[in-house]
């Protein structure tokens, strides 16, 4: 890195030396291993959406209410968690998370009824609530400055990955071990991955597998030179700035979507589609195995775009905003009769809502130039996202009971991308800093 790079946080194609190695991707990739194991555990279910609504009865709307419960519980935690990881770490609060969320997944397979169905998705909710804020502080310890959308695309493709295995896995465990079967393995399995994170992670100054060479390049360059200057932010500070709230409504306008697709489309293929349990279940695991190398690609393309300028100015803005206008076509589902163009058509929104969802992410960590901050920043983040995403299923649930189709649930979602489009364009544009703070 020359010392105008460093003045400016720019890092050029020469600064990333051949022996630095690339270890630390083994990092990008347990947390990718992460956010789906916790994506499987969600569209498990959904998969079982039939068998549960005929056990106990549900409408469309109950249903909805208790896919949703998952969230009121995640977006309640979620600032205090964010504050927790900053303060904590992440080698406590992620294998915490994950064996909590696991529990409250095996629990599922024990419920007797609408209320405890609720319970158990609670208990999710809070095991869930700290994956995101603490997985982008590892992207904020371990990824260069110009990679954390490449970390990024990797932890957020862990919403197509997930559903792409678990709808299959799930729908195979369903139809052939039973509904709550299905729940008491998929739970099981995430105790142990919990258990092995908490036994090899540790920070990239403290790792003895890293190359010496890749460590000093990993703390070189993941902070810009704004984060030299920058002013440790709380809470209050951090919601006096036009930046968080655009960053916090954008994530909840490109969650939806994916909360709604989360949701109800095994339950949509079933119902709408006239698919089988396990054909629903390999057309979602279909489009979202396509959506998850679609979003993997976005995330390179805009790490490749970005070489050479100045992250910290919000150049990632562009590429966000592209991504969500990508998503419109969803207009169009519900007059599409093909089966394979259905596939095509939610393959292609799931890469441009999933692409949205980790772009802002990777525009967030890009515009926090206190390191300190970043658990809040990204708690608050995910907390926007989630305000948003727990009224996708209780809305959609609702008008498919009131108007028999999903038209308007898809128009809905259209319409939250083009206004999240909007919002990154007007209001996600300084570094987070104090009002009257310096950052030039």
């Amino acid at each position: 890195m020359t010392s105008s790079d460093a003045l400016t946080g720019t890092t050029s194609r020469q600064s990333v030396a051949p022996g630095t190695g690339n270890r630390r991707l083994v990092i990008a990739f347990g947390l990718l291993l992460i956010i789906t194991l916790g994506y499987i555990d969600r569209v498990n279910m959904s998969v079982a959406a039939p068998h549960i609504i005929d056990a106990f009865g549900l409408s469309n709307g109950q249903f909805g209410i208790a896919s949703s419960a998952f969230s009121w519980t995640y977006a309640l935690c979620l600032v205090p968690v964010g504050v927790l990881a900053d303060r904590v770490g992440t080698r406590v609060m992620l294998p915490l998370a994950i064996v909590l969320w696991s529990l409250g997944a095996g629990g599922t397979g024990l419920v007797v009824g609408f209320g405890s169905l609720i319970v158990a998705r609670l208990v999710m909710g809070v095991g869930e609530s700290p994956v995101f804020p603490a997985g982008n502080l590892v992207i904020r310890e371990w990824a260069p400055a110009t990679e954390r959308g490449r970390f990024s695309g990797l932890l957020n493709a862990g919403q197509l990955a997930g559903p792409a295995v678990g709808a299959v896995v799930a729908a195979y465990l369903v139809s052939t071990a039973g509904w709550r079967t299905s729940f008491f393995i998929l739970g099981g399995f995430g105790v142990l991955v919990g258990l092995v994170w908490f036994a090899i992670y540790s920070k990239p100054e403290a790792s003895r597998w890293l190359a010496g060479d890749e460590r000093d390049h990993i703390l070189a360059t993941r902070d810009t030179a704004e984060a030299a200057r920058a002013i440790p932010m709380g809470l209050g500070s951090l919601l006096r700035t036009r930046t968080m709230w655009g960053l916090m409504v954008t994530q909840g306008c490109a969650v939806y979507t994916n909360y709604l697709f989360l949701s109800f489309l095994p339950l949509y293929l079933v119902d709408t589609r006239g698919f089988a349990d396990l054909g629903a279940g390999w057309v979602t695991g279909v489009t979202y195995g396509v959506a998850a190398v679609g979003s993997l690609i976005a995330a390179a393309v805009s790490d490749r775009s970005l070489r050479g300028k100045d992250v910290s100015g919000g150049a990632r803005r562009t590429s966000l905003i592209v991504m969500m206008l990508l998503g419109l076509p969803l207009l169009a589902l519900p007059w599409v009769t093909s089966t394979v163009l259905v596939v095509v058509l939610i393959s292609w929104v799931l890469v441009a809502a999933i692409s949205s969802i980790s772009l802002n992410y990777a525009l967030g960590g890009d515009l926090t130039v206190d390191r300190a901050s970043a658990g809040r920043v990204f708690g608050l983040m995910t907390l926007g996202g989630n305000a948003f995403g727990l009224l996708a299923p209780i809305v959609t649930g609702y008008l498919v009971d009131w108007t028999g189709s999903y038209t308007w649930p898809f128009i809905v979602a259209a319409v939250l991308l083009f206004v999240g489009s909007g919002v990154t364009t007007v209001l996600s544009r300084r570094p987070l800093q104090p009002a009257g703070a310096v950052t030039a």
